[in-house]
């Protein structure tokens, strides 16, 4: 195994609990599936690179490339690939990180192993891009004792993006930190 930095984007659906309670079964299995449907089409027609690792779980999907692999600005991808979202009334958060990885070329990262009854799915080897972005998107939502300290739905940028990406920011944004990170909210 050998580490390497990589960028994550993260596009989870902010609300999908209200979707599910206020929508009739087949309505809600519908809206999941054009979900699904809306983010494999940007994976496949918006060019973000090559040997992308793309992780599907089912409220979200997180996209991962290593840095230097991207044909064009994982801010740019991850804006146009909300944007596919927003346009059909999903609420989106989403989130642009940056970190190290492990990668074996020798073997798959995902695997299922039968442990007795349980089936055991291995998605990824150790990623901070990965981490990050989950951290990111726990500190979107209202904790149920107060419902105003929530980041809400947008589009968030890790500090060590724009660094990888060597972003000069115009105007210092005011920063959101959570779980030992930095993000700045670039988008509504």
């Amino acid at each position: 195994m050998i580490d390497e930095n990589a960028f994550g984007i993260l596009l989870s659906w902010f609300c999908i609990e209200d979707d599910e309670y206020g929508r009739e079964r087949s309505d809600f299995v519908q809206r999941v599936q054009e979900f699904r449907t809306l983010v494999r089409r940007a994976v496949t027609e918006i060019p973000l690179g090559t040997g992308l690792r793309v992780l599907d779980l089912g409220h979200a999907v997180y996209v991962e490339v290593g840095d230097g692999d991207q044909a064009r600005s994982p801010i740019a991808w991850a804006k146009e690939a909300r944007a596919l979202l927003v346009e059909q009334g999903f609420d989106v958060f989403s989130v642009v990180t940056h970190g190290g990885r492990w990668t074996d070329d020798t073997e798959s990262a995902s695997s299922v192993e039968h442990l007795g009854d349980a089936a055991l799915v291995t998605a990824s080897l150790p990623s901070e891009p990965l981490r990050r972005a989950l951290h990111a998107e726990a500190a979107s939502h209202a904790s149920d004792e107060d419902a105003e300290d929530g980041w809400g739905p947008g589009l968030y940028l890790d500090v060590e993006a724009v660094e990888a990406l060597a972003i000069k920011l115009r105007n210092a944004p005011t920063s959101l930190r959570t779980g030992g990170a930095e993000f700045y909210r670039i988008g509504a």
